[in-house]
């Protein structure tokens, strides 16, 4: 008997499952997406000096990357990560924010290409366009995964692009808040379309674009040589050299001195004690174990320690025998992108994003091997689902108020699912192989 189970008794699951039928789950999602339009349309529209009248700055984060063009242009390109400079003009335009809350540019310099061109633009104009252009690289990437998902029926297609474009991190937190997630899911989306036609090299080349924020790769690099794909990695480092060469040409020995710099300086204040950064924004296992047990460091490194001892050997073992059968490399995918999330050090909300690509390549999985292709899934996947589905719109809150950060519970359970379905996967075929 699952968790799920013994929590919500059999009469309460029964009309919780009927409820979650296509038509009900599509008008809850139409639902969401009309009301945020509406909250969208109202915070361009009624914006003044960059602050909305819900009060947060017009773009939330887009102000660190529109900064960082600014420097390019008006400064030098070499000092878009000084501080000082970065602090300067973040106060020009946004001239009502309180000292110390000015944002940082934080990634590679490669990924500040566009940023002199979105810079010569006002803010809000700048930000429209960058909200067009991150929902565009999601829809792109959606699209190119349905080259990979061939086992996914077209009539549930619609409904599950509805309920990605819907998922809180990416509409609220990437979208709104201004952030670069929609970059990261059509990289990863690219490099699994191009996997799937036979294009490893190609595919690594498009996962190493990743870099921009090198805690995404922190699983995907060891997944990919667990299992064998060297075509992959030589794929990712041919990708690294030429994009170590562009953010060289724009920003120059110096520039990329300070990149690595800053990189240390998160890499350390974010495992530090006393830190700055606002862990309830964040869904990494590092940030889940400091909100935690913020006066009790011993417990913290105790529960992260812990975490990655278990799961660590887990994954491995799983990609090792999922390796060889093509059936299950959706799963393999997915458990990588979903424990990404978890097993890392500085990883935000939106970043969940990722979650997405994940939730699809199981559900791809699940179909593929389900002998009921009206309605695959079991209670306790739909239940995982929604959950997954449903906490990030609580789990700010709940996490500031309690410390628990409820969203990397619900993703590390996923990531269990996952695993399990891996161990299933494996113990059905030693058992055909028996039988045979």
């Amino acid at each position: 008997m699952s968790l799920i189970d013994t929590v919500v008794p059999a009469r309460s699951a029964g009309r919780l499952e009927r409820r979650l039928n296509r038509q009900d789950i599509r008008s809850i999602a139409l639902l969401i997406l009309g009301i945020y339009a509406v909250v969208v349309a109202v915070s361009f529209s009624t914006q003044r000096g960059g602050k909305t009248v819900f009060g947060p700055q017009l773009g939330a984060d887009f102000g660190a990357f529109y900064t960082a063009g600014r420097i390019y242009r008006e400064v030098a390109p070499g000092r878009i990560y000084d501080r000082a400079e970065q602090r300067r003009i973040y106060r020009e335009i946004h001239p009502g924010v309180e000292p110390g809350q000015e944002l940082p540019y934080v990634n590679a310099p490669f990924f500040a290409l566009p940023l002199p061109l979105l810079a010569r633009l006002p803010y809000s104009a700048a930000y429209l366009l960058w909200f067009a252009l991150s929902l565009g690289l999601f829809l792109l990437g959606i699209r190119l995964l349905w080259d990979r998902l061939d086992a996914f029926p077209s009539e549930d297609r619609g409904l599950a692009g509805l309920l990605a474009v819907s998922f809180m991190p990416f509409m609220v937190e990437c979208l709104s808040g201004g952030q670069t997630s929609a970059f990261g899911f059509a990289a990863l989306a690219l490099a699994l379309a191009l996997e799937r036609r036979g294009r490893s090299v190609a595919s690594g080349m498009a996962i190493a674009l990743c870099l921009y924020k090198p805690t995404l790769l922190v699983l995907i690099l060891p997944m990919l040589l667990v299992t064998r794909r060297f075509r992959s990695l030589l794929g990712v480092a041919i990708g690294a050299l030429l994009l170590s060469l562009v953010s060289l040409g724009m920003v120059g020995v110096e520039g990329c001195r300070s990149y690595l710099r800053m990189l240390l300086f998160f890499a350390d204040n974010s495992t530090s004690a006393a830190t700055g950064l606002k862990s309830w924004k964040y869904v990494d296992i590092n940030s889940f174990s400091r909100l935690l047990f913020q006066a009790q460091p011993s417990l913290r490194w105790a529960l992260t320690g812990i975490v990655f001892a278990a799961a660590l050997p887990l994954l491995v073992r799983a990609w090792v025998r999922a390796s060889q059968r093509p059936a299950t490399q959706s799963l393999v995918w997915a458990s990588a992108i979903t424990w990404t999330l978890i097993l890392n050090i500085y990883l935000g909300i939106y970043d969940a994003t990722l979650a997405v690509i994940a939730a699809l390549l199981t559900c791809d999985a699940i179909y593929r091997k389900s002998e009921r292709p009206a309605d695959p899934f079991s209670y306790r996947c739909k239940m995982i689902l929604l959950a997954l589905y449903l906490v990030p719109w609580v789990t700010q809150p709940v996490a500031k108020l309690t410390g628990l950060q409820l969203l990397t519970l619900a993703i590390a359970v996923f990531g269990a699912y996952q695993l399990s379905l891996l161990r299933k996967s494996d113990a059905a075929m030693h058992a055909g192989a028996a039988t045979a």
